[in-house]
């Protein structure tokens, strides 16, 4: 048996290797003085037909997305000869696979004149200090076959820049990526604004500010170390990546992205203690997308609803155990939770499944994450009614960490239906399906009553109080979720 399974690993070795020539896998990129073009060189194995830039999001005179930002591309052949391509539209190219290419072309840099659907905080936008580029902004590579060979990143910049990124680093000029993945799917920052790293939650952060925060640097640290060690202990370990880059600027959005090993932030304003309710959640919700999203990876978007929903959930339960939100700021979230929803349902007038909502996730916002939320919320509750609060939702995600945190390994609906059934010896099919799969409001009012919470609420106004008649077992449910231990909490 054992000499079965070394030939049959032996055998996977060597099938992966085939794919590519044993050639490094190099892109080399140079920013003018003004960041206004990106110059890339890239000498990459191309196995399969199609050649890509990834990631694509169309936006209003952009059909083809960031694809339409590049210009002059030459491709050519190992021997120098010129190699056609052929548009198939959003990023991607017809080429003849199975050689190595040499690639030329230069990108637009002008990302952040266009409105982008998710924000220009997950393509790329320029300040005083630099440029924040996504990897989907910069390069192709193979469309569907990832690169079996090294892959080498090398830059060259503005006098006085630095390269800040997620990657393994070689000198200061030059990084080594892990995957097609880290490649295309990270945000970078190349420029002179602050940048510092430190170790906290199993990881290695780097973490660029933007000019106009570094007073507020001490502020960042806190929620970061923080919120990480507490994403650490809830999912049972560290992400799947260990290195991370977390690039913060000044933009009206407030929003963010979260990539493989990064995430990409703007705040409005200063960053003080008064719109750390806002920024600190955004922040906070974007780390947790490094354990669920981006270790635990659904199939598709089925399950965007977990993805995004149970994250928010989980960012606001967190915030409130550490003590970053007082209770007031706590039961403020709460009520936000089944607003989305309402809103979602009766502003917007959306009637599909909250799994159904996540084909189109920026459009049915309100949906995915405000259905999302209440399913997870729900869900948490009913795992700790069932099993005499023995388990909850923490446990669920450290199993399905341990099931489906390694590259390759994704979840579907199916496999939540069955870890949350062999925690409790219960199916919660039923229920889930009320949740995530009808077409109608959801009422949280019975998981709120289990945590000894009340919900009072008329059109779109939302309040949620204790109940002071609710049982112990309610209120132990309650803290166990959302109360600091120790002195600072109300137990």
């Amino acid at each position: 048996m054992l000499r079965l399974v070394l030939a049959l690993c032996l055998l996977c070795l060597s099938s992966f290797a085939m794919a590519g020539d044993g050639q490094p896998n190099t892109y080399r990129v140079a920013i003018d003085n003004k960041a206004w073009r990106a110059h890339v060189v890239a000498d990459v194995w191309q196995e399969s037909d199609v050649l890509s830039m990834f990631n694509i999001m169309s936006a209003d005179g952009l059909p083809n997305g960031q694809a339409d930002l590049v210009e002059n591309m030459r491709v050519t052949d190992a021997s120098g000869a010129p190699v056609a391509l052929k548009s198939l539209g959003s990023g991607d190219f017809e080429v003849q696979g199975k050689r190595r290419l040499h690639l030329d072309y230069t990108v637009k840099l002008e990302h952040d004149t266009h409105p982008w659907p998710a924000g220009m905080e997950e393509v790329s936008y320029r300040t005083d200090e630099g440029l924040m580029v996504t990897g989907a902004a910069l390069f192709f590579a193979d469309g569907d076959v990832a690169f079996a060979d090294p892959i080498r990143v090398t830059f060259d910049l503005p006098k006085g820049w630095r390269a800040n990124t997620p990657w393994t680093e070689v000198d200061a000029r030059t990084f080594d990526v892990a995957s097609r993945r880290e490649l295309t799917s990270n945000a970078l920052f190349l420029g002179t604004a602050d940048a510092s790293t430190f170790e906290a939650g199993g990881v290695q952060l780097t973490l660029v500010l933007g000019k106009r925060y570094l007073p507020a640097k001490p502020r960042f640290e806190r929620l970061l170390r923080t919120q990480l060690q507490s994403y650490f202990d809830l999912f049972g370990g560290a992400p799947r990546s260990k290195r991370y880059l977390i690039v913060i600027n000044e933009d009206a959005s407030g929003d963010g992205g979260a990539f493989a090993s990064s995430f990409s932030q703007f705040i409005q304003g200063d960053a003080d203690a008064r719109n750390e309710v806002i920024w600190g959640y955004v922040m906070a919700h974007e780390l947790l997308h490094f354990w669920n999203g981006l270790t635990i990876v659904p199939t598709d978007w089925h399950e965007e609803w977990f993805k995004e929903g149970a994250t928010d959930y989980l960012t606001i339960a967190t915030l409130a155990k550490n003590g970053l939100i007082d209770a007031p700021l706590l039961f403020k979230r709460l009520e936000n939770v089944p607003r989305r929803a309402l809103i979602a349902r009766h502003a917007q007038g959306l009637s599909m499944t909250v799994r159904e909502a996540g084909k189109d996730k920026q459009p049915n916002r309100q949906l995915v994450y405000g259905g999302g939320s209440l399913a997870a919320l729900a869900l948490d509750v009913e795992l700790r009614k069932r099993s005499a609060d023995r388990v909850g939702l923490p446990d669920l995600l450290r199993e399905m960490r341990r099931q489906f945190g390694q590259a390759g390994q994704t979840y579907d609906l199916d496999d939540i239906v069955r870890i949350a059934g062999e925690l409790t010896d219960s199916d919660f099919r039923p229920f889930l399906a009320q949740a995530v799969e009808s077409t109608g409001d959801f009422d949280i009012r019975p998981a709120f009553s289990a945590l000894g919470l009340r919900m009072d609420s008329f059109v779109e106004e939302m309040y949620v109080s204790r109940e002071p008649g609710a049982g112990q077992a309610e209120r132990m449910r309650f803290d166990a979720i959302f109360v600091p231990e120790g002195p600072q909490g109300t137990k």
